[in-house]
């Protein structure tokens, strides 16, 4: 690594981290009462415009009022890799898909995230809210909303765009389309709504379902034009991130069920009619184009790999209070053989997410641009395949693990900018800043080793020549890969990757190809930075495709951890094994344990939490579900004719939109 400058972005972060945990909040979180603002940046009590108090006084109802936007100029935003065009939550979203979906869809949540990663209630859009507690221990939350938001058609955003986005993504017929959404899965009656009265046996787990889904919604109602209430089931007490279970985020129900309405009484709310037309629409047209969207951006057009969208003129303002002052964004793609060189020719404005050192130190050195750099919420890593192939039995992914020397990533690719871990963390996550030095003594370290990789391989079917008979002699493997493993059928043990960044990809390609012949596997590189779009189809849908079609058992990819970073939603726990959710098909006893004692950690106790992540990762790191490869700074290259740039580990260029300008 870049020992001071990742030291000092290091003691910055902590510094920041402390001073976020200073200020936050201390209300107790069982109070029926919840805090105003839990935490972290605080944003205007009245955003944009003239404003009257936020919270309604007396019997005069609060009006704001808000001039209009003014926005200019066009910023163009360049990646490597292709999007594949699909806007909607709860598909196979690529990171580049989601930054557009971020400004089209985003930003009027009623729990908005600031940028340092703490959660407060949006005041731009919950004029009032309240809270109570039944005997039961469930939890009922009523807010009213502000009256004057609209959609970017002018349309009045409403309740019943709440309840009805909360009622569309848990429908059984949204699920039959392949959604993965997990909208409303912590108020009541979101299991019975979507898939009916779970089967649970003697130990407790569900194995099936008794009934058929339940006709309403239980936990979700809408009260008035502007109130609705949603109630959180006690069972979902504690849990560590608990201001964003009611989160809840408008649909626009005039456009995805036109001509349906909402029944709400006291056994909840569903739609009263039939949606599935409207389902129709949305997956074969608003999925690809969206028409009408609530945030700081509408949708324009997707053309030959660019995306463009505009300033939605109907938009208030974030959470931070600010308002668009781009006119119009553009994403493309570039080449990362070509990308900094067409910034320097003024072809782009912004290159988000950079890693290669050597880019860097182009940018730093040439006047008139910036790299800004933050740590990174996320790292490097080899997907791996637990559901088919030969990757199904851990001790060929550590195998793998151990015929590869990773640190040529670091010098070459990073050029020093990141640094080797052994498990699934991050440079921005506080809990791995505070276990780094222990977890160097406990994790099983993932090193180069061909005889390691040789011991591990004789614990696997992977044990004879080509006959199916004659044991392997790792003495007789050669660099030359003529003498490989089989298994008794007389399979080759043949691995196919998919890499989906090539200057990542081409230097693991070449240590593979040093290493794996020598333990007897046949190891084989994809290049697919062209096609990234693909890749993901392959990655999150190929365990449910016919054996012939299975083609690729390891992906070189990225990854960026959600905020809040819950891994039971986040691809690990073995209740969604072998789904969108979790299609590498990893499924764990132990993993599953920490997993649930990690997200039902009491929200303040910290160092329970942090407790509880350190076997989580532990564990991780003794089964590998994925490899890992590096943890690392992000840098975000700019022209200087783009102002406002404060990306952090937690927000992204789409999150931040509304502070950036061009001149």
């Amino acid at each position: 690594m870049k020992k001071a400058k990742i030291l000092a972005l290091l003691l910055a972060f902590v510094m920041v981290f402390g001073l976020i945990a200073a200020c936050g909040d201390t209300t107790d979180p069982g109070t029926d009462t919840p805090p105003a603002g839990p935490g972290g940046d605080t944003p205007p009590a009245g955003p944009g415009g003239d404003t009257t108090p936020a919270g309604p006084g007396g019997d005069e109802k609060p009006t704001r009022t808000w001039g209009p936007i003014e926005a200019s100029g066009t910023l163009t935003v360049a990646y490597n890799a292709a999007a594949s065009g699909d806007m909607i939550y709860g598909h196979s979203n690529s990171a580049y898909d989601a930054t557009i979906r971020n400004m089209i869809y985003g930003d009027y949540g009623t729990v908005a995230t600031t940028d340092g990663a703490q959660f407060i209630i949006h005041p731009t859009v919950v004029q009032d809210y309240t809270s109570e507690t039944d005997a039961a221990g469930n939890k009922t939350y009523t807010f009213t909303i502000w009256d004057d938001l609209k959609w970017s058609d002018g349309s009045s955003i409403t309740a019943k765009d709440f309840i009805g986005g909360l009622l569309y993504h848990a429908s059984p017929k949204w699920l039959e389309t392949g959604a993965s959404s997990m909208n409303g899965r912590f108020f009541l009656g979101w299991d019975a709504y979507r898939n009916g009265e779970p089967d649970i046996n003697d130990e407790g787990e569900r194995v099936g379902w008794i009934t058929e889904p339940a006709e309403y919604f239980e936990g979700i109602k809408l009260l008035d034009e502007f109130v609705f209430s949603v109630t959180v089931g006690a069972d979902n007490f504690p849990y560590f991130w608990e201001e964003t279970m009611i989160g809840v985020a408008p649909y626009p129900m005039h456009v995805w069920v036109p001509g349906i309405n909402i029944i709400s009484n006291e056994n909840g709310s569903k739609f009263d009619g039939d949606i599935t037309p409207g389902i129709d629409n949305v997956m074969a047209v608003e999925r690809w184009a969206p028409s009408v969207t609530a945030g700081p951006y509408k949708f324009v057009s997707f053309e030959n790999q660019i995306v463009t969208i505009q300033v939605n003129p109907y938009f208030l303002a974030c959470h931070r209070g600010e308002r668009p002052k781009i006119e119009f964004v553009q994403q493309i793609v570039v080449s990362d053989e070509t990308d900094v060189d067409a910034l320097f020719a003024g072809e782009l404005d912004y290159l988000p997410n950079s890693i290669q050192g050597v880019k860097i130190e182009r940018v730093r050195a040439e006047p008139g641009f910036t790299a800004h750099s933050y740590l990174r919420n996320g790292y490097g890593l080899i997907n791996v395949h637990h559901n088919f192939g030969p990757t199904q039995d851990v001790n060929v992914r550590w195998a793998i693990a151990t015929l590869l020397d990773r640190q040529p990533v670091i010098d070459q690719v990073l050029g020093g900018y990141g640094g080797l871990i052994d498990t699934e963390a991050a440079e921005a996550q506080w809990m791995y800043q505070m276990k780094r030095a222990e977890l160097q003594e406990t994790l099983i370290p993932i090193t180069l080793s061909v005889s390691r990789a040789n011991e591990y391989l004789d614990k696997t079917v992977w044990l004879y020549e080509a006959d199916g008979v004659t044991p392997f002699d790792a003495s007789k493997a050669n660099s030359e890969g003529t003498y490989m493993r089989h298994n008794a059928d007389g399979e080759m043990l043949t691995i196919h990757h998919a890499a989906a960044s090539w200057s990542v990809g081409a230097v693991l390609e070449l240590e593979f190809q040093r290493n794996t012949p020598l333990a007897g596997m046949n190891y084989v590189f994809h290049n697919m930075d062209d096609n990234f779009p693909g890749l993901l189809d392959h990655l999150y849908e190929a365990h449910s495709w016919p054996p012939e079609e299975q083609v690729f058992s390891t992906y070189s990819m990225a990854t960026n951890f959600a905020v809040p970073s819950d891994p039971y939603f986040g691809s690990w726990h073995s209740d969604f094994a072998n789904t969108s959710r979790n299609s590498l098909g990893v499924a764990d006893e132990e993993l599953d344990r920490y997993i649930i004692a990690l997200r039902e950690t009491t929200p303040g106790d910290n160092v329970k939490f942090l407790e509880n992540w350190f076997n989580y990762v532990v564990r991780f790191n003794q089964i590998l579900p994925v490899i890992p490869l590096y943890a690392n700074e992000y840098f975000d290259f700019h022209s200087n004719r783009v102002n406002g740039v404060a990306t952090t580990p937690y927000a992204n260029w789409s999150n931040i939109i509304t502070l950036l300008s061009v001149n």
